[in-house]
């Protein structure tokens, strides 16, 4: 199936199977939920989601974050702002450096990407300390698994 096709009526969590007492089988769930409902197309959807989490950045700045080469972040940029998802404006101390922001446009997709179907966050269900906490102990698997 497609993704664009399965992002609306793939899992919502409900016919997700996963052993409820078997982290990697709630963390592939949790991938795969979250993997559907952001409809990844070609990175747009995580650049959406950490410029609504920054608000601005270099393309430089994003291209570290994404671990991917210069010219995809370019492509992917070029296509969004044709879309009117973002823009892109000379960094005023550093004008061989690009500053991205989304638009008006772009912050109300990426609020709909960061959504569930009942328009709630998809991390609703956790204060946030809770997800602070999520936060810490995801990154510390992170760090561990880079080594």
């Amino acid at each position: 199936m497609h993704m664009e096709e399965n992002k609306g009526n793939c899992c919502r969590c409900k016919g997700l199977s996963y052993e409820e007492d078997n982290l990697y089988s709630m963390m592939r769930a949790c991938g795969h939920h979250l993997y559907v409902r952001s409809g990844r197309d070609s990175g747009k959807g995580r650049i959406l989601a950490i410029l609504l989490e920054r608000r601005s950045m270099t393309q430089k700045e994003l291209q570290d974050i994404l671990r991917i080469q210069p010219g995809s972040v370019s492509e992917i940029l070029a296509k969004m702002e044709e879309k009117g998802l973002i823009q892109r404006k000379k960094d005023e101390m550093d004008r061989r450096k690009s500053v991205i922001s989304l638009t008006a446009v772009g912050t109300e997709e990426a609020r709909l990407q960061a959504s569930q179907d009942d328009g709630n966050p998809i991390f609703g269900a956790l204060t946030e300390p809770e997800q602070e906490e999520l936060k810490k102990l995801v990154g510390k698997l992170l760090d561990s698994w880079k080594k």
